[in-house]
């Protein structure tokens, strides 16, 4: 799979027009209206006042609402949402159901959406950079930022913000707001990647005015668009006097959730972690257009079967599927569009660093790299891709992390690191097993997964006897998004075998941090750190592109995320639904609907 490059334009949204001039009227300031003054002269007694009478009074009321219409009608705030108003879209398709293996917090706060949250984030959020609707390459046109320049040394950018961009309240969207929402995601309350993404590369915002503004890095970053795009882990721009007048607290942050501030074609109406999310359409919004859809229910429903059921019976439109049933789904009048390279399958041994002396009843072994190695070599991956798989829409790729759609595959140790997988080898798994001494005991390890892509139970079942045949005392063990956050915070994952499946990103900085940085990555391994530090302090792309290339070398090499192959996520659509492009997203979100949902 050929990497492809990232092209950038430029686009501009007009400035909402100039209020009309106030006119003296009757005692107030009206707008382009013809003004009544009573008369001067008072009455003469025993005779009615003109401005008394009924037919002036009415008059009076009549030019006093429409002058205070008129005055609020020629606010900013108005008029960018009369510029949205969903009565200049044409008429909506009633509904959208859409399901599939989703463990997302379905939350209406920026900072507790995660990579894969973009199907659904982005039709209610604003980015600060933006990607075109097919997810093929960043794109000035769709997200606040209209252009940017990159300091020398790429250790900044200055950045023009497009002007006349609003909430769907109609507030603008300012340069405070921005350098607020940086602070936001390199807090505590954003997902571990993207925080320790900012926080690694250094970033500080300075606002120039409301619609400039420069970020400085403490090395450089010449990735930080792509990164932070909404190809990879968009940075969502949030109101900075909605979310508590700025507070960055747990408190500014469940009263923002409860009376949340979208900024996008949608808004959310209804929602459940890990359940269920429902948006309703908002607006017409400045950057996606219209929403084609007046509703769109998206769940997380992990059966397959339950899945099945209801897309016959014609409660959703369209699912995740299973490769066993794509027969089954075409006899029903479905579609089958896929979205390549999807998941990453292979295997993540994490915390390797942990000192288990403190560990009461835990032994650490995973650290030895001739026993990660035998796990990787225990594994027939050809036929777990033969069968789970149906050897559809995959392709080999040794490195579970990073990504066969990595700009640095251009460089030749990234596919030397990474173009082919441990092969299977039970016979060299067990020697590996005796030189750790392992050769009569069997160590326990345990499979770890919560549901991240349908085929995930599967291939659990598979990998585990293929595990046991060569040493390994493995149990199988499936948990919940909550309890996978608490070890990661409480070195939960010492001798546990992940397979959650990462997906496809152009750039893969803040993925690393998560696989390669503490807390779960090889914090004492400084070939790896260091690594790390160049790549996220990259000067050029080719600096870049070998640094990431060097974090892929010793991902596979020391077998911290052995991988076995790419493979695509197969969608089964209602008869109807056309084509939207799906096939050709190379974004993080695990389906992307911008197309589909949304019209220019």
């Amino acid at each position: 799979m050929a990497a492809r490059a990232s092209s950038v334009g430029i686009g501009a949204v007009g400035s909402p027009p100039p209020c009309g001039k106030g006119v003296w009227v009757g005692g107030a300031v009206g707008t382009g209206a013809r003004g009544f003054t009573p008369s001067a002269t008072p009455p003469r007694q025993g005779e009615e006042s003109r401005s008394s009478r009924p037919e002036v009074q009415r008059l009076r009321l009549t030019l006093t609402a429409t002058l205070a219409a008129a005055s609020l009608a020629a606010s900013p705030a108005a008029l960018a949402q009369d510029a949205t108003s969903l009565a200049s879209c044409p008429p909506r398709q009633p509904i959208l159901r859409v399901a599939g293996v989703m463990t997302e917090e379905f939350s209406p706060h920026p900072v507790e959406t995660r990579f894969a949250s973009t199907h659904y984030s982005r039709l209610y959020l604003t980015p600060l950079f933006g990607a075109d609707p097919w997810e093929e390459r960043v794109d000035v046109k769709f997200g606040l930022a209209e252009s940017w320049t990159y300091l020398p040394g790429a250790k900044g950018l200055d950045i023009k913000l497009r002007k006349g961009l609003t909430y769907n309240n109609g507030e603008p969207i300012t340069a405070k707001d921005v350098a607020f929402s940086i602070k936001l995601f390199s807090s505590k309350f954003a997902d571990d990647q993207i925080s320790s993404a900012l926080k690694g590369i250094g970033v500080e915002a300075q606002v120039i005015d409301d619609h400039t503004l420069r970020i400085e890095f403490a090395k450089g970053s010449v990735t930080f668009a792509e990164e932070f795009s909404t190809l990879v882990f968009p940075l969502y721009v949030t109101s900075q006097t909605h979310h508590s007048n700025g507070d960055i607290s747990q408190e500014a942050v469940d009263k923002f959730k409860a009376s949340p501030l979208a900024a996008g074609p949608y808004k959310v109406a209804a929602r459940e972690a890990q359940r269920f999310i429902t948006l309703e359409a908002a607006r017409k919004d400045p950057l996606l257009g219209c929403p084609t859809y007046e509703r769109i229910e998206i769940r997380h429903l992990p059966e397959m079967g339950t899945r099945m059921a209801q897309f016959r019976s014609g409660a959703l439109d369209i699912i995740a599927g299973n490769r066993d049933l794509i027969a089954q789904a075409k006899s029903a009048g479905a579609s089958i569009f896929d979205k390549p390279a999807n998941n990453h399958i292979g295997l993540y041994m994490f915390q390797t660093h942990v000192d288990t002396k403190r560990i009461i009843a835990r032994k650490r072994f995973a650290h030895r790299e001739g026993v990660r190695k035998a796990a990787a070599h225990a594994i027939d991956h050809k036929l777990l891709a033969e069968t789970i798989w149906k050897s559809t829409g995959v392709e080999p790729w040794g490195c579970t992390w990073p990504p066969a759609t990595e700009i640095a595959r251009s460089h030749p140790l990234y596919e030397k690191s990474c173009g082919t997988p441990y092969p299977y080898d039970p016979a060299k798994a067990k020697q590996l097993m005796a030189e750790a001494g392992h050769g009569a005991s069997k160590p326990p390890i345990k499979l770890v997964y919560w549901g991240n892509y349908p085929e995930e139970p599967a291939l659990a079942e598979a990998m585990q006897p293929m595990l046991a045949a060569v040493g390994f005392d493995v149990a199988v063990e499936k948990i919940d998004r909550v309890e996978y956050n608490r070890r990661i915070r409480n070195n939960g994952y010492v001798n546990q075998i992940l397979f959650f499946g990462p997906g496809p990103r152009i750039t893969s900085l803040s993925g690393s941090y998560f696989a390669y940085a503490p807390p779960l990555g090889p914090a004492n391994d400084m070939d790896v750190q260091d690594a790390m530090a160049r790549a996220s302090g990259a000067v050029t792309i080719e600096d870049y592109k070998a640094a990431t290339a060097d974090i892929a070398k010793y991902g596979f090499e020391r077998a911290y995320s052995p991988g076995f192959f790419a493979a695509g996520s197969i969608y089964f659509v209602k008869k109807g639904i056309p084509d939207w492009g799906l096939k050709r997203s190379v974004g993080r979100g695990p389906i992307n609907l911008v197309p589909l949902v949304t019209r220019q």
